[in-house]
């Protein structure tokens, strides 16, 4: 055995990630990415509620986007869902129809 040409040389690369924790990973941070979302929409109707007092639905939705945009684009569910959950935290409230009003 000391000539050594019959032996295979098998190369393993220690650095490549394992896929399963690859997509574990990915996932995990498109949760976070989410979150963290839905806090910045949040945070922004209440700063724009705090500073209008009163707005109707649409166009509170249109501010909201122009103010996010620059960061991500939101999604219109995700807005209703936030003004929905502040309202049940009651930071806002909705008056007649789509008009909200800001109470906190």
């Amino acid at each position: 055995m000391c000539g050594g040409a019959d032996i295979e040389k098998i190369r393993v690369n220690l650095n490549q990630p394992i896929k399963a924790e690859v997509k574990a990973e990915s996932s995990e941070v498109l949760k976070t990415v989410d979150d963290d979302r839905k806090y910045v929409i949040q945070t922004t109707i209440v700063r724009i509620m705090k500073a209008r007092k009163t707005m109707k639905n649409q166009p509170l939705i249109q501010e909201v986007i122009s103010q996010i945009s620059r960061r991500f684009i939101p999604k219109i569910p995700d807005i209703k869902k936030a003004i929905e959950m502040l309202s049940e935290k009651e930071y806002i409230e909705r008056m007649d129809g789509d008009t909200f009003a800001y109470v906190a």
